[in-house]
């Protein structure tokens, strides 16, 4: 029988609140791509045989991705293949590891500090990542959050088969994501635009998401989104001091 890790973890109950601040990971909180750190880590633990060819093909989408074009389904195949057949158990303990010695030191410590403001006024914060779930998820409940949003990944026996379910959180797929969540924690309140909501990332490819936000901001944006910033005025942050 197959199940999915889900993209949405809860940590707290849904109180009702004064607004809504949605964060992407990568490059935002975060000072690198967790999935590209995370590839470094499998090529160093034997989990990829071929580093240098999965590297490559691993550089020539990140280029897709910053030009705006990526294929998300083929970079889906081929950055979940080496988890086909892996344990989730034992995926999930390697996970802690390569969070604590990767990730943590990499945050942003104006990030934490824009986190920690937003749940002070009663907030809730969510992490909406193109990073899939079995990173996202175990982060985003490291750092309190409300929830984090990510693209499943489908499990057999307790096994990953290597394939993504469900909605792909990436461009107008993260806004899909944020939709569903809302609607599954306040079935009555399905309109979003009830509360503030503040959106944060770096990238062109989250445009749906900044532009369906009261208050978007610009984190070291990429040069299209910088572009973007500039001509709509939205505030740009720059964001440089790792959390010690």
């Amino acid at each position: 029988m197959m199940n999915t890790l889900r993209e949405t973890t809860t940590s707290l109950p849904m109180p009702l609140t004064t607004g809504l601040a949605i964060f992407d990971l990568d490059d935002t909180l975060l000072d690198g791509d967790a999935t590209g750190l995370w590839t470094d880590w499998q090529i160093q633990q034997g989990w990829i045989k071929d580093g240098d060819e999965y590297r490559a093909i691993w550089t020539r989408q990140m280029e897709d991705y910053m030009a705006g074009n990526l294929d998300m389904e083929d970079h889906l195949e081929h950055l979940l293949s080496p988890l086909i057949g892996r344990n989730v158990a034992a995926v999930t303990a390697e996970v802690e590891y390569f969070i604590e010695a990767e990730l943590i030191p990499r945050l942003f410590s104006e990030g934490l500090e824009r986190i920690a403001w937003h749940q002070a006024q009663g907030h809730q914060v969510v992490i909406i990542s193109a990073s899939t779930a079995q990173l996202v998820a175990p982060l985003a409940k490291r750092l309190g959050v409300d929830a984090a949003l990510a693209t499943a990944l489908e499990i057999d026996k307790d096994c990953y088969t290597g394939q993504a379910t469900g909605i792909r959180t990436f461009r107008d797929g993260k806004l899909d994501a944020l939709k569903a969540w809302q609607a599954e924690q306040q079935p009555a309140q399905t309109d979003m635009r009830m509360q503030p909501c503040w959106g944060y990332s770096d990238s062109r490819n989250d445009l749906p998401l900044l532009e369906f936000v009261d208050h978007p901001y610009a984190v070291r944006p990429d040069p299209c989104l910088a572009a973007i910033a500039h001509e709509r005025d939205w505030q740009t942050l720059h964001w440089q001091s790792r959390a010690r």
